[in-house]
C-alpha cells in the first residue's frame, strides 16, 4: 500500500473510531522538503503541534483552523457546525490538546498499515508532544537535512468544514546494528529475493573474419575446442563471470554441473596444498595460492630417489667420462666439469670444491663411550 492512501485511511479509521464523525481526505500528496522549504510552507495562522519520535527525533503537524475547529466541536457539542472561524484567535495548549487523539491515532495507524513498506522505520514511533508557538520556533527545533511532508485536503461532516493538515515527519539514519548481532533483513531483501535472475551458459568464444561471419547460415558447422565441454562459463547480466562449470546431461536434458572453488578448510586437509578440482583442470579454483602457475609448481610431486622422477625433472647432469684404470697421479680433476645443465640447456657456473676439514681419528669420540685409536697393520704377515 501506499503512503498517500495509508494516510487517508487513517485518518478517515481514527475520526470514525473516536468520535463517529465522517472525515474523507482527499488530494493526498507526499514530498521531500529541506528546512527552509518546510517553514515557506506553512500558514500563519495553522495549530502548529510538536511530533515527539524515537531517539530524540522532532516531526511537526500543522492544522488549518478550519479542521481545528471541526474537531473541537465534535468533542465539546457531538456536531459539526458551520459557524464562522475567528482568524484572530490566540491558540492555546487547549486547541492542541484536542488535536492530540486524532494524530496519535492517525500516526499509529499508518505506521501499522506500512509495517512491510520499506520506510516503515521512518514513519513508527510518533506521538502528539506540545503546542508550537510559531514557524520561527519550529526552525529553531529543526535539525533533520530533509523531511518527508504529508499534507491533505480534509473534509468533515459532509463538507461543513473543509481544511488542510500536514505531517511532517524527519528523515531519519537508519540503525547500525551492534557487532556480532544479526541485522535482520533488509527493506528490500523480501522484494528482491523474487527478482528472477537469468544466467546463460557460454560453452565457447570463436573469433571470425567478419565477411565469414555475415555468410553464416543455418546449418553451418563451427569449430570448437577440444575441452569446450569441460570449460563452460555461467554468466549473469551483461556478461559478469559467476561461476565454471561442465556440460552434460540430467533425465535426459542439458544441464551444467558447476565447479565450486575448494575451501581453505579442505586444502588443509590434503597436507597444506590446494589440488585443481578433477571436473576442472584449468578452473583457477585453489586455496592459499597466488596464481594459478604458482598452485600447479606446489602440486608438483618431489623427486623420487629411486629414479623415477629424474625424466620428469629433465633427467641428471653429463657427469665427465672417467678412466678408472689409469694411473691415480694422470687423473686431474681439476678438468671435470661438474656443473649443471640450466633450465635452458646451457651449463650453469661452475663452483669450486670446498676443502674438507681436518679429523684427528685419535680424537673423535663415536657416540658409545668407545673412543677411536690408531691401529697398525702388517700387510708382509702371511
Amino acid at each position: 500500500m501506499s503512503m498517500p492512501k495509508a494516510l487517508r485511511r487513517a485518518l478517515s479509521r481514527t475520526a470514525d473510531v473516536l468520535w463517529d464523525l465522517a472525515l474523507v481526505t482527499q488530494n493526498v500528496t507526499v514530498e521531500m522538503k529541506d528546512q527552509d522549504e518546510l517553514v515557506e510552507g506553512l500558514g500563519p495562522r495553522d495549530l502548529l503541534v510538536l511530533l515527539e519520535g524515537p531517539d530524540g527525533a522532532v516531526g511537526i503537524a500543522a492544522i488549518d483552523r478550519q479542521v481545528l475547529t471541526g474537531v473541537v466541536e465534535v468533542q465539546t457539542i457531538a456536531q459539526v457546525t458551520q459557524m464562522p472561524v475567528d482568524e484572530d484567535r490566540v491558540l492555546t495548549q487547549t486547541d492542541a490538546a484536542m488535536m492530540a487523539p486524532l494524530l496519535d491515532g492517525a500516526l499509529s495507524r499508518m505506521a501499522d498499515t506500512l509495517a512491510d513498506h520499506p520506510l516503515h522505520g521512518q514513519l513508527q514511533g510518533y506521538s502528539f508532544g506540545a503546542l508550537i508557538e510559531d514557524s520561527r520556533a519550529v526552525s529553531l527545533l529543526l535539525d533533520a537535512a530533509a523531511y518527508r511532508v504529508f499534507r491533505a485536503e480534509v473534509d468533515l461532516a459532509l463538507g461543513r468544514r473543509r481544511g488542510a493538515l500536514q505531517l511532517v515527519l524527519p528523515e531519519r539514519k537508519p540503525r547500525r546494528a551492534a557487532p556480532g548481532t544479526d541485522a535482520g533483513p533488509g527493506p528490500h531483501e523480501e522484494r528482491l529475493s523474487r527478482v528472477p535472475v537469468r544466467l546463460s551458459a557460454v560453452l565457447s568464444r570463436i573469433t571470425l573474419p567478419l565477411s565469414r561471419a555475415e555468410a553464416l547460415k543455418p546449418g553451418d558447422l563451427l569449430s570448437l575446442p577440444p575441452d569446450a565441454l569441460d570449460r563452460v562459463e555461467i554468466t549473469a547480466g551483461r556478461g559478469n563471470h559467476v561461476a565454471r562449470g561442465r556440460l552434460g546431461q540430467l533425465n535426459g536434458l542439458r544441464a551444467v554441473r558447476l565447479n565450486l572453488p575448494v575451501s581453505g578448510a579442505a586444502a588443509m586437509a590434503r597436507g597444506g596444498q590446494a589440488k585443481p578440482s578433477s571436473d576442472e583442470p584449468d578452473s583457477g579454483a585453489f586455496s592459499g595460492a597466488g596464481s594459478l602457475d604458482s598452485a600447479r609448481a606446489e602440486t608438483v610431486p618431489p623427486p623420487d630417489p629411486q629414479g623415477d622422477a629424474v625424466e620428469a625433472a629433465g633427467g641428471l647432469p653429463d657427469l665427465p667420462s672417467i678412466d678408472f684404470g689409469a694411473d691415480v697421479a694422470d687423473f686431474d680433476l681439476d678438468s671435470a666439469d661438474f656443473s649443471e645443465q640450466g633450465p635452458e640447456g646451457g651449463a650453469n657456473e661452475a663452483q669450486p670444491m670446498a676443502a674438507l676439514p681436518e679429523m684427528d681419528m685419535g680424537e673423535m669420540d663415536l657416540g658409545d663411550g668407545f673412543a677411536a685409536a690408531p691401529i697398525d697393520f702388517d700387510f708382509d704377515e702371511k
